[in-house]
């Protein structure tokens, strides 16, 4: 019998296929298809939890209507060990199968059905090289099949899948600072088991596992991980037995155990373990959304809304209520400015990528897109030509004012999204790995913070007591905010030349700090060496990042620590989209910048500082004084 495959693709030192495991579609059935990869020597690509680096495979299909596809099935991965750090992946060889259902009244005029996918994946050895493929896989329609010469490594790659046996039964403990998973089994002999958690976040990867026999089966003991997010209810993950775990052999199970909370011992008199404190809940995270919108008033990146904002306090008129709507239009405008961009982010996470605060950055035509919105509000404040701003004037038929605020909402939203307030990072993270819904009820008050001083002093007028009555003063005021939008014009334009290739970020040395430019495989050997290790996350069009470099990463007394300690700076520039960064932030628990980590000399224990960072707290760390 023939193979049914599609052309080979040799890219990222990888060798790609798609085949199928039969010769034809029959309507009403389901049928498997397999990506394989064949890898050159020393090479990996990674599991579906890639742990401590690294990103897993991911497939988009492009299919007939009638045929939809399934889930991959993951064959068990090994452990890889690269210096200190540990991922879950494949070498040599692997084939990922999925499944693809028919409709019962699916057609095809020509007879023939094409099947179009697009398998990316990361390859690495001592460096790590993204691939990218586009498979094409033409098959007949039948109105019966049969299994063609693919099906053998379709059978060898089932016997590497984990498989759920109903006799065997599981519950995991969590103490302090590990995990004792209990798998309970008749079969059980001296042998060592591997655990492979589905979430990257739960266990320390690297560090050693130790398999205890007991009268129901296995203990396991397991290193909680540092970046452990609290209640979770259930381990869940596959388990490896070498030696099988029953009389077929099979070799890895699926682990769904529920977890239980063991307090410490009552001897010691020490307190319960602080988990719920690790975590947060939904309404602690809309909590720290609303305090993040409210402080993104006062970054940087708002600066050239201020424009707006001073118009709304210094124009007012003393008909609250025509107050109160302008600023309840600007609050809409921010709302389903926020609302869009979760959206967009959760459609992205669903398509695979991961995506973070201020993503939209990342693209040349919404920098400067954003940068002639800015241009148009500079020449309106200088008197070039006039029109409406958003304002509370109260004039009788002016629906313009009311469009105004609702458009002064949304610039608001886009200006501010390469900002991250504090606290607003820890919620943001909660809301992109959440159900969506959950997401979106803190995406809400991250919004409802952000509009909330406006609304605030449009309902109770004396707040703005202070403000001067309208005059000269504000001719000048109107100059001085055309001169900051201007500023922030030339800002755009500058990471618009840096995304199109025309400029770089700088990475000062004399002098100063020597950024090296990142990669997890240079992080890994300047922490097998023993140095210490300083990660600068950060993008052209992030402010915050650029406020903190100025005033904080290039300060002489931080410098001078830098170079007595010897430490290795590494610069991860995230101006323009890049897999790798995006996966380290990711395995950080973060999904916006700045964001700041240190490996001490010798230790293998990331300190995640704070995204507002002083000389005083950056030389604490360095020298070990929290």
């Amino acid at each position: 019998m023939d193979f049914v495959f599609a052309q080979g693709v040799y890219q990222a030192h990888t060798h790609v296929q798609l085949i199928s495991e039969q010769n034809a579609i029959v309507p009403g059935q389901t049928f498997w298809v397999g990506f394989d990869l064949g890898l050159d020597e020393g090479w990996h690509v990674y599991w579906r939890n890639p742990g401590d680096s690294g990103l897993s495979p991911k497939i988009k299909w492009d299919l007939p209507s009638g045929i939809k596809a399934g889930d991959i099935d993951w064959p068990y991965p090994k452990r890889l060990d690269v210096g200190p750090l540990t991922s879950y992946g494949y070498e040599h060889e692997v084939l990922l199968l999925m499944p693809l259902r028919v409709a019962q009244d699916f057609q095809s005029p020509s007879g023939k059905v094409d099947l179009h996918a697009w398998l990316s994946w990361l390859a690495c050895r001592d460096v790590c090289i993204p691939g990218r493929a586009e498979l094409n896989l033409s098959m007949p329609l039948a109105i019966s099949s049969a299994f063609n010469s693919s099906k053998i490594p379709f059978d060898r790659s089932r016997q590497l899948l984990p498989q759920q046996i109903p006799s065997i039964t599981s519950r995991a403990e969590l103490g302090e600072n590990e995990w004792h998973l209990n798998i309970h089994t008749a079969s059980r002999g001296q042998t060592e088991i591997t655990f492979y958690p589905f979430r990257d976040d739960v266990i320390e990867h690297p560090a050693a596992q130790h398999t205890r026999l007991n009268n129901q089966g296995y203990d396991l003991t397991l290193t909680k991980s540092h970046i452990y997010p609290g209640a979770v209810k259930t381990l869940e993950g596959i388990a490896v037995n070498p030696t099988g775990w029953d009389e077929k052999g099979t070799q890895a199970i699926e682990i769904h155990a529920p977890v239980e909370v063991t307090p410490p011992s009552a001897a010691t008199g020490a307190p319960a373990p602080a988990v719920a404190a690790a975590s947060i809940s939904f309404w602690l995270a809309c909590f720290f959304a609303l305090i993040g919108g409210l402080l993104l008033n006062l970054m940087p990146c708002v600066l050239p809304v201020l424009s707006i904002k001073v118009l709304h306090l210094v124009e007012r008129h003393p008909d609250k209520s025509v107050a109160l709507r302008h600023s309840l239009a600007y609050a809409l405008g921010i709302l389903i400015s926020i609302w869009t961009l979760a959206l967009l982010l959760f459609a992205l996470k669903a398509g695979g990528q991961f995506a973070g605060w201020g993503f939209q950055f990342q693209s040349p035509i919404f920098c400067i897109t954003v940068a002639l919105i800015l241009f148009v509000l500079s020449l309106n404040l200088f008197g070039v030509f006039e029109f409406s701003v958003p304002s509370i004037n109260g004039v009788p038929g002016r629906q313009a004012g009311y469009q105004a605020s609702f458009i002064s909402g949304v610039v608001t939203t886009i200006v501010a999204s390469p900002c991250t307030a504090p606290l607003m990072g820890t919620a943001l993270a909660l809301a992109i790995s959440q159900p969506n819904i959950v997401g979106l009820g803190i995406f809400t008050s991250l919004g409802l913070g952000l509009a909330l001083p406006f609304v605030v002093l449009s309902a109770f007028p004396l707040l703005l007591s202070f403000v001067p009555k309208p005059g000269l003063w504000m001719i000048y005021l109107k100059r001085v905010l055309g001169v900051i939008l201007l500023a922030c014009v030339i800002w755009m334009l500058w990471v618009f030349s840096i995304e199109t290739g025309a400029m770089k970020l700088s990475k000062p040395s004399l002098g100063g700090i020597f950024w090296q430019e990142y990669s997890q495989a240079a992080v890994d050997q300047a922490r097998q060496r023993g140095d210490g290790v300083f990660l600068d996350f950060t993008a052209a069009w992030c402010i915050n990042c650029q406020v903190n470099d100025r005033l904080v990463l290039q300060n002489p007394v931080v410098l001078k620590a830098f170079r007595d300690q010897h430490i290795v700076a590494f610069k991860a520039d995230w101006t323009k989209y890049d897999p790798a960064i995006t996966q380290a932030l990711s395995s950080y628990g973060r999904d916006s910048i700045p964001v700041y980590v240190y490996y001490p000399s010798g230790s293998n224990a990331p300190d995640i500082l704070p995204q507002l960072i002083t000389p005083k707290l950056i030389l604490d760390r360095i020298n070990n004084k929290k």
